[in-house]
């Protein structure tokens, strides 16, 4: 498939403002919008909302999904920028922990509004039902948000298993006969592509909630609007199992300042916090035998990514 010059100039503009808008935050030094990197040797202070690149690139994309009566990226684009703006309002003014988790599920309905009661999963078949729709869009929008959120805490962890995680699931979707997921698949990966690069160790930039929200909903959104869903949560299976040890050794939904630790840090280097009461993380489940650097432990969480990301290329072997 040739991708048609609409969306070609959709992903160039996409790419152009994603990056011009985090190279401007990477220049950032007001002291509400900073934050310190904790799991650095050395203090340094870094603009923490990063992910404005998303909510910026992707509006526009919006815009000419609109114009081009493209409605799967419409609606990928308004659930995207609207969970965005749930954890921006989070990153600058703070919200209650029950509104921030929760309400991801009011935009999350304009999926099914878009979709009619239909949508297609690998190795399941065809779902109508609207009602049916509108919960597994709750489910994938919400889920994805929060298990995100939950994650994102060092170095390119977030934007690089983004990338990975919409490649495959857009491959994947292709390969099978869904020919519209490839132009949406290659404007997302330009649009999250300098905020990977900004974010990567040592960080220039880091996501903020504004932009662990937004990715989330993104993938969230896509693997319902581009039928990749099965292979979506294939790949996602290190965010989906982070946010599921978290969730029930908290105990519930609970701010992270009102929790210990899961790791401590010294000079840079990563311990496992094995205080009672400490929740359980990927990471910390990665140091418990052996304390690692912020890199290590990065390394290793990609390749996990990587792993179920290939794995879930094997559903082509089957469909």
């Amino acid at each position: 498939m040739i991708i048609s010059t609409n969306y070609v100039l959709i992903a160039v503009i996409s790419f152009i403002l994603s990056l011009t808008t985090v190279y401007v935050i990477s220049r950032v030094r007001n002291p509400r919008l900073v934050a310190p990197d904790v799991h650095k040797p050395y203090r340094v202070l870094v603009p923490k909302i990063g992910g404005v690149s998303i909510l910026i690139a992707m509006s526009a994309a919006t815009v000419f999904a609109y114009l081009i009566n493209d409605l799967r990226l419409f609606a990928l684009g308004l659930v995207t920028i609207t969970v965005g703006l749930i954890g921006l309002a989070d990153d600058l003014r703070g919200l209650p922990v029950s509104v921030r988790v929760f309400l991801p599920i009011v935009p999350s309905l304009i999926i099914p509004a878009v979709m009619h009661g239909y949508i297609y999963i690998i190795l399941i078949g065809h779902v109508h039902n609207f009602f049916v729709v509108a919960f597994l869009s709750m489910l994938a929008v919400t889920v994805m948000a929060n298990a995100v959120n939950m994650l994102d805490v060092m170095n390119g962890i977030v934007p690089v298993s983004t990338l990975m995680i919409i490649t495959v699931s857009g491959i994947i979707s292709y390969m099978v006969g869904f020919s519209y997921a490839l132009p949406a698949t290659v404007v997302l990966v330009l649009m999250v592509l300098p905020l990977a690069i900004f974010n990567w160790y040592p960080a220039r930039v880091f996501n903020g909630n504004v932009g662990s929200y937004a990715l989330g909903a993104m993938m969230g959104a896509f693997m319902v609007l581009y039928n990749a869903g099965t292979q979506g949560v294939i790949s996602a299976l290190p965010y989906i199992i982070n946010g599921f040890l978290i969730v029930i050794t908290a105990r519930g939904f609970r701010p992270r300042e009102t929790l210990k630790r899961p790791v401590i840090v010294n000079d840079g280097v990563i311990h496992a916090n094995k205080i009672p009461g400490s929740p359980i993380t990927l990471v910390k489940l990665i140091v418990m035998r052996k304390p690692k650097t912020e890199k290590e432990v990065v390394n290793d969480i990609l390749l996990i990514f990587l792993i179920t990301s290939l794995i879930s290329l094997s559903l082509l072997f089957i469909v």
